[in-house]
């Protein structure tokens, strides 16, 4: 019998090599793909929380002015009821009168 002109087999352990090498990187593209679903999916909850933020800081804000706002109102009209009370006061000079108020 003449072994020339058979192929050398590659061993066992080679064989599961190619298959290591495979499995590895079906597992490495895995990993890829989730890494990335996983950076997208931080990048869109980051992006929520910022738009959710700046509508609560937007309304916070909104309201802080509204109560200022309200505020003023409510101390001019308490300046024009005190006005003619103060003007009764004949003793105060009209500097007097606008400093008292």
């Amino acid at each position: 019998m003449d072994l020339s002109t058979t192929q050398p087999q590659p061993p066992r352990n080679q064989g599961d090599s190619t298959f290591s090498k495979k499995k590895k990187n079906i597992s490495y593209a895995s990993d890829h793909i989730s890494f990335t679903s996983f950076t997208d999916a931080t990048t869109l909850l980051v992006e929520n929380i910022q738009t959710v933020v700046s509508l609560e800081i937007s309304r916070s804000i909104a309201s802080k002015v509204l109560i200022q706002q309200m505020s003023e109102m409510t101390i001019q009209e308490s300046a024009l009821k005190l006005y003619p009370t103060l003007c009764e006061v004949e003793v105060l000079t009209g500097d007097e009168r606008y400093r008292a108020l």
